[in-house]
């Protein structure tokens, strides 16, 4: 998403080089863009790219550090941190699916990186907050199990479980083009509602 850094009426050249940029990467992708297609999109010389920018690594890894994404993730960690966690797993599919599906470009980004650069440059960006998601849960869960109200499993895990499910559809589905809560034929809240009860109760009936 183009952040309000880049959205003054009158971009400077730095910005202008981002805009193209980043309208690039989405739509022929990293590796199918180079510094001259930048330049010419930006209508800049390559003079003026080099003196914003050391490479189009360089150029990338400032987009990735404008995206919004770590706004956004607060949210997950106020569920994760309230008292009804894990039964609350709904709401965090529900608002994981709100936060991707606001912040698509933002998450083709992220993918870019994980895609080219084995994750390099957001890992540093997401690790504090992976670890106060860890924190959280851990803290949480911890009292839980000790009480038996939740299984005696790694609470780490429980937490990458749900997160990374819900993720992996939305990506799927986004790089796909498909559309789950569609085929399914049901909204998209149904499909997170679901997903919640299986990961929470299983797919089986418990005997009789």
């Amino acid at each position: 998403m183009i952040t309000d850094e880049m959205s003054d009426e009158r971009p400077s050249v730095q910005d202008r080089i981002l805009r193209a940029a980043h309208e690039l990467f989405l739509t022929q992708g990293y590796n199918g863009s180079n510094l001259r297609d930048i330049a010419a999109r930006a209508e800049v010389s390559m003079g003026g790219i080099y003196h914003h920018f050391a490479s189009k690594e360089d150029i990338y890894e400032t987009l990735l550090k404008r995206t919004e994404l770590g706004k956004e993730l607060p949210r997950l960690g106020a569920l994760v941190s309230d008292p009804s966690f894990p039964e609350n797993t709904a709401q965090i599919g529900r608002a994981i699916f709100d936060i991707a599906n606001r912040f698509q470009d933002d998450f083709k980004l992220v993918y870019i990186d994980i895609l080219e650069f084995q994750g390099r440059n957001i890992k540093p960006l997401l690790a504090p907050v992976r670890e106060t998601l860890g924190i959280a849960a851990s803290s949480l869960l911890g009292a839980r199990i000790a009480k038996g109200e939740v299984a005696d499993l790694s609470p780490g895990l429980m937490l990458r479980v749900i997160v990374g499910l819900y993720l992996y559809l939305y990506l799927e589905d986004s790089m796909l083009e498909l559309d789950t809560a569609e085929e399914m034929g049901m909204p998209e809240d149904e499909v997170a509602e679901q997903m919640a009860q299986i990961l929470l109760h299983g797919m089986m009936r418990a005997p009789k």
